[in-house]
């Protein structure tokens, strides 16, 4: 078991009371803002001693109250990477790094070298913090936290200062420290990309509580139902069997329905397997008839189930043989299309808008 937390903290005008258990490498934590989830955050850190608690990390008891064990911040063997860096601008990037303890050390160890090797960080070591971009400095804090030797890595929305590039940046980062140097994870975000990308378990917080849990891929599955479709922007995720590979053309054929491929970016899945895929519901572009001269590589033949109107806007559930995928459309362009349950489309993907979740 890689973590297993039981935390139940009253404050003024809200209360956290989450039990999980999670055996996967990276555990998300997702929900809206005030859901609980940073307090979650800080409790498993030992930033908050809460009033009950059970809360084990691997083989070791953190905190059992009232009245058992509690191990202290610095003794849990956990390091927490939080949205700001938190970095000394007075120094150098190598003194940074080495003011995790035993850090100096570890830096020139095989397993540090690794660590600077992966985060990009060995060309930075002399160069002053003041003149590092934000992500630069994200991978510093990275650094600090991992060269601490944790057990567990804990990381508090660390791509929301970012920008949308270094954001991406980061990401890909964090999915090389996941798959080179096998660190657990627990995050926090409220972002479905980055859940769907790096997590592979989550949990769904709401109002202190879980709303659900499980593998993100089902649990993002009906984001109405578990009150986050505002978060998940009423995404299409799917599980597909690799068909082929197009290396030429860049793309990875998967089977959407028997005998009709889906064009996704090109992945080394070996064919047989499958693949978890995802692509936003206003990343649809419905037509009345298929279109001639088109770039995307994907234009699918469908029947419109149900019409819903979300907001300002209009989610069309679309029946693609036996798949359901979703589309967001204003109301204008679903009346101009003569959009109804049971009329006929054509929903247009662009391959560079799914995709590859694992």
């Amino acid at each position: 078991m890689i973590l297993e937390a039981h935390v139940r903290h009253r404050f003024r005008g809200f209360t956290l009371d989450v039990e999980l258990a999670s055996e996967g490498q990276v555990l998300g934590v997702f929900g809206a803002s005030a859901s609980g989830k940073s307090t979650l955050l800080h409790a498993v850190a030992g930033l908050l001693k809460p009033q009950q608690a059970r809360i084990r990390a691997g083989e070791r008891t953190l905190c059992l109250r009232p009245g058992g064990v509690w191990v202290p911040p610095e003794r849990r063997r956990i390091a927490l990477v939080l949205q700001d860096p938190l970095l000394f601008p007075h120094r150098s990037v190598r003194a940074n790094l080495a003011y995790a303890p035993g850090a100096a050390e570890r830096i020139r160890s095989d397993g540090g070298r690794r660590i600077l090797e992966v985060l990009r960080l060995a060309a930075l070591l002399e160069r002053s913090v003041g003149f590092l971009s934000g992500g630069e400095k994200q991978r510093v804090a990275l650094g600090r936290a991992l060269l601490a030797d944790p057990e567990l890595l804990l990381l508090d929305e660390p791509t929301s200062a970012l920008d949308a590039e270094l954001a991406r940046d980061v990401l890909a980062l964090l999915l090389q420290v996941k798959r080179d140097l096998g660190v657990p994870m627990l995050f926090v975000t409220h972002k479905v990309g980055e859940l769907l990308a790096l997590a592979d378990d989550c949990v769904v917080l709401e109002h202190g509580r879980v709303a659900a849990h499980g593998a993100p891929l089902r649990v993002l599955a009906r984001p109405r139902a578990i009150g986050v479709a505002n978060l998940v922007g009423v995404d299409n995720l799917l599980r597909l069997r690799v068909l082929s590979h197009d290396e030429p053309g860049g793309v990875t054929l998967l089977e959407l329905t028997p005998g009709r491929p889906l064009a996704a970016p090109l992945c080394d899945a070996a064919p047989g397997s499958f693949a978890s895929v995802g692509f936003y519901a206003d990343e649809v572009l419905l037509c009345r008839e298929h279109p001639a001269g088109l770039s995307a590589r994907n234009a699918l033949a469908c029947h419109v189930r149900r019409l819903d109107a979300v907001g300002h806007e209009v989610l069309a559930e679309l029946e693609v043989g036996p798949r359901l995928l979703r589309a967001r459309l204003t109301p204008s362009a679903a009346g101009e299309l003569a959009l109804a349950p049971g009329s006929h489309a054509v929903a247009v993907i662009k391959t560079a808008a799914i995709h590859l979740l694992g």
